[in-house]
């Protein structure tokens, strides 16, 4: 008889906890976007400016669109403005070691050295930046056309110089903010009655440590782009009032998504999926002629802006991507057919190393300090062992219980495995026509794209993933400790990681607070 009431009173104390998250859910989102405003604010003025992970290239392209640049068949070489920028406040931190830095007396901005090492550190520095070109010139555009307009705002406010360049880096702490909110909202959709979901999704991308949002790049606007498209897709299932409007807007933004990065290309598979399911059911109702332009309507505005853009890269550049200058200014040139086949992705230790290297890129980034990353190995075998974990979790919910959920639950769980995996096959299918000869990343010894910032655009279905498969291994003991207790448990482990392996960073000169 104890043993009954001591159960009972255990599992009432977990409804409890299922009661309050369910009810303040929308507080605890909100707080979490906060945070990750604050938290993606203070990291990006912590780094120096112009990062290993070509920052210099993106904020020329914010500048260039911001005066009016259309791209052309030649990349341009780096603007005489940005060439003195990156001069003056440029932080060869990231490359170099402390000690060289030193005994250079390169370990402060060009403008705090004396004036006759001055003249010729900046006259050096500057002829190296005006003879390189700016290979992310015929990139897709929409990244930095939403940064130019950022920029414009900030020079009409009065920001110049270095505090120009942190003012397009604080962009990104708005739209990650945003895309927490988003994802609170898209997974409240799907799973209105899992209020643990709810509340760890947001948490989790709070803390969310990939360091890409750090620096200006182009991959900043996919996941605020692929969660609000997911939102109005999914809403579009529901049959509401507003469907059409809502399915041309998610498509519109499936298109624009593809114009941030090509990777995003995965995401049009999840419209086609929308757009099958719709037209069954429009087919079985006897819909009317409307519901049929409607999605017409909605083919096109997700694929028009993108197919203008492909004919325009094959007129003026001679290419459909306009990748061709970038790969040849690289120095990439494509292998034959069966050397692609040969490549050691398609032996087990290949794919072991791929995969290996991919997960923990993925959540932490590749930023590197003094020529090293910024990792910690514990760290990085928590996030490769967790997530193969969760998948497992996951993979076995879908076999054993997915199916006692309601229909918008299934299909977003499984359009959250299909972008995920879509997403690393195409970095697979990504590593294999280049021989990439004297690149440093990727290199011939090390032919793989394992930047986990390129597909960047599935961390919340990556989110969803790992934490619908930890709540599944979590039953046996759910009775007894609620598995939002270990979700912040690791959220505070990632946090406590990120804060100790990049607090060095904060000791720069050449950060925001000590530049300003």
């Amino acid at each position: 008889m104890p043993e009954t009431v001591e159960s009972k009173s255990e599992t009432t104390s977990t409804e409890r906890v299922d009661a309050f998250l369910k009810r303040k859910q929308n507080w605890i989102a909100g707080v979490m976007s906060c945070f990750a405003l604050v938290r993606i604010l203070i990291f990006a003025a912590g780094f120096p400016l112009f990062n290993n992970v070509d920052e210099q290239d993106h904020y020329e392209m914010v500048y260039r669109y911001a005066h009016g640049f259309v791209p052309e068949k030649t990349l341009p070489r780096t603007d005489p403005e940005m060439a003195r920028v990156f001069t003056w406040y440029g932080s060869p931190e990231y490359f170099a070691s402390g000690e060289l830095l030193r005994s250079l007396h390169l370990d402060a901005p060009i403008g705090q050295l004396p004036e006759q090492m001055k003249e010729v550190q900046y006259q050096q520095i500057l002829n190296s930046w005006m003879k390189q070109s700016t290979f992310e010139a015929q990139s897709p555009p929409v990244y930095y056309l939403v940064a130019a307009v950022w920029y414009r705002l900030g020079a009409l406010l009065g920001w110049r110089e270095w505090a120009l360049a942190y003012w397009v880096r604080f962009l990104n702490a708005f739209v990650y903010a945003g895309f927490v909110w988003v994802s609170f909202l898209f997974v409240k959709q799907i799973s209105p009655d899992n209020g643990f979901l709810c509340v760890a999704v947001p948490m989790l991308l709070a803390v969310f440590p990939q360091d890409v949002f750090f620096g200006m790049n182009r991959g900043i606007l996919s996941p605020l782009l692929s969660a609000s498209l997911l939102l109005l897709l999914f809403r579009v299932m529901r049959q509401g009032s507003r469907w059409k409007s809502e399915l041309i807007a998610g498509s519109f933004l499936v298109g624009l998504s593809f114009l941030t990065d090509v990777s995003n290309f995965v995401l049009f598979g999840v419209l086609a999926m929308v757009l099958c399911i719709l037209g069954a059911r429009t087919i079985k109702g006897n819909g009317p002629p409307r519901e049929l332009a409607a999605f017409l309507a909605a083919a096109a505005a997700a694929l028009l802006p993108p197919l203008l853009w492909i004919a325009r890269n094959r007129v003026v550049m001679g290419d459909l991507t306009g990748s061709k200058a970038k790969t040849a200014y690289l120095g990439w040139t494509i292998k034959p057919w069966h050397e692609m086949l040969q490549h050691p992705i398609f032996s087990v230790h290949g794919m072991n190393l791929f995969i290996g290297d991919l997960i923990p890129m993925y959540w932490r980034g590749e930023l590197v300090w003094h020529g090293s990353p910024l990792r910690w190995h514990v760290a990085d075998a928590f996030y490769l062992g967790s997530s193969y974990l969760m998948l497992l979790g996951f993979a076995l919910y879908l076999w054993r219980d997915e199916r006692g959920h309601g229909r918008s639950e299934r299909l977003g769980n499984y359009v959250s495995l299909y972008l995920v995996v879509a997403a690393v096959l195409f970095l697979a299918a990504l590593s294999l026509p280049f021989d990439f000869h004297q690149c440093y990343y990727p290199s011939r010894a090390y032919p793989y794209f394992v930047s986990g910032r390129i597909i960047s655009g599935t961390i919340l279905p990556f989110a969803l993933i790992y934490l619908i498969g930890f709540e599944y291994l979590w039953r046996p003991v759910r009775k007894y400790v609620h598995p939002i207790v270990p979700v912040m448990a690791i959220c505070v482990f990632v946090l406590c990681v990120e804060i100790a392996i990049r607090a060095t960073v904060f000791h720069s000169r050449f950060n925001f607070f000590t530049l300003r």
